[in-house]
């Protein structure tokens, strides 16, 4: 049976958890609710979601009528929320996976602790503009991972990531000759650092499954926050890409990740809009932050779904549709949800 898939950024959708919800976050629940409803995914991925076991079982419940149930740590009689620690999620911007409740008895969460033992770490030295001592770093928003079993015993893994922000509340400065300098940069930089360690976190994740599976089918996806200023740190600083550290390398094909969008049309592959003090010209830009990338075994068809040609989509059709007439208050979000396609081998 084929499975669709989807990530969205539901942008603080903790603001839409309320029994008493008022007009503006009525509005927005509608709008979100027909927005999944028309792409239809049977698995979901959502970040920024509410924070906690309770909130987003109320969200489901609030939100999409539990047309999508949340895949949770909670064992069966024990209360929601005694287990919001070990999901090790810091803040209020959580990662989730919502499923079709006819496949929750296919779906269980993994918990970080077996990522940790699969990478060998929790935190991980990082030594920023080459500091001969180094600092330490871990995921301010553990990746979760879902594991879904398919009928032949095999079994596809989703990696769900929100990646560490690029957010920056320090003033642009730069000196005569219009070089960056100050707080700014350093803060770029620094962040940007980390956000490369939390990949290759995630490569290391995937190389242990390669350890264990001949023919793993796994799929990441999320915000990975490249961008604003996209290209710019990179080019000059950092001299590597974001995506490329969680692609892998080609020289080690088998583990080298496909992306659902690379057929998807240059023009339209974007799923946010951001004013960027940065670019040539500066300005307002779009930028594709949301991903999904899929291993070898999944497009190759060695496991009972495969992911085709043009499998991959950016939802803007029905995102601008349920945003039609929206305001601040009532967008469902600031990102497009990105969608794929397994279809039968």
């Amino acid at each position: 049976m084929p499975l669709k898939v989807a990530t969205w950024n539901l942008e603080n959708s903790n603001k839409l958890v309320s029994d008493i919800p008022p007009p503006d976050v009525l509005n927005r629940r509608q709008r979100i609710r027909n927005t999944i409803e028309s792409i239809n995914p049977d698995i979901i991925c959502i970040q920024e979601g509410p924070k906690g076991e309770t909130a987003i079982d109320a969200f489901c419940a609030q939100v999409l009528n539990q047309q999508w149930v949340p895949i949770l740590l909670r064992q069966n009689g024990e209360a929601l929320g005694i287990r919001d620690k070990e999901y090790q999620i810091a803040g209020d911007q959580w990662i989730w996976f919502l499923v079709k409740a006819s496949l929750e008895k296919k779906c269980r969460l993994q918990s970080p602790q077996v990522w940790q033992n699969f990478t060998g770490m929790k935190t991980w030295k990082v030594n920023f503009w080459g500091n001969v001592k180094p600092s330490r770093h871990s995921h301010y928003r553990h990746p979760q991972v879902l594991i879904y079993d398919l009928d032949n015993g095999q079994r596809i893994e989703i990696i769900g990531a929100h990646l560490k922000s690029k957010f920056n509340k320090n003033p642009i400065k730069r000196d005569k000759d219009n070089n960056l300098i100050g707080d700014y940069l350093n803060d770029a930089i620094s962040s940007r650092i980390k956000m490369a360690t939390e990949a290759r976190n995630v490569r290391q994740y995937v190389a242990a499954k390669f350890d264990q599976v001949e023919h793993p089918g796994i799929m990441v996806m999320g915000d990975c926050n490249d961008g604003p200023g996209q290209d710019y740190f990179e080019e000059r600083y950092l001299f590597f890409d974001l995506i490329d550290n969680l692609q892998g390398s080609v020289l080690i094909s088998e583990q080298f990740f496909n992306h659902a969008l690379f057929d998807f049309p240059d023009d339209l592959c974007w799923t946010v809009k951001f004013d960027d003090e940065l670019a040539n010209p500066p300005g307002l830009q779009s930028i594709l932050l949301d991903h999904i990338l899929i291993s070898q075994p999944l497009c190759r068809g060695e496991l009972p779904l495969v992911v085709k040609e043009h499998a991959g989509k950016i939802e803007h059709e029905t995102y601008e549709e349920f945003n039609a007439g929206s305001n601040s208050k009532t967008r469902t979000s600031d990102h497009c949800p990105v969608s794929c396609k397994l279809d039968d081998v």
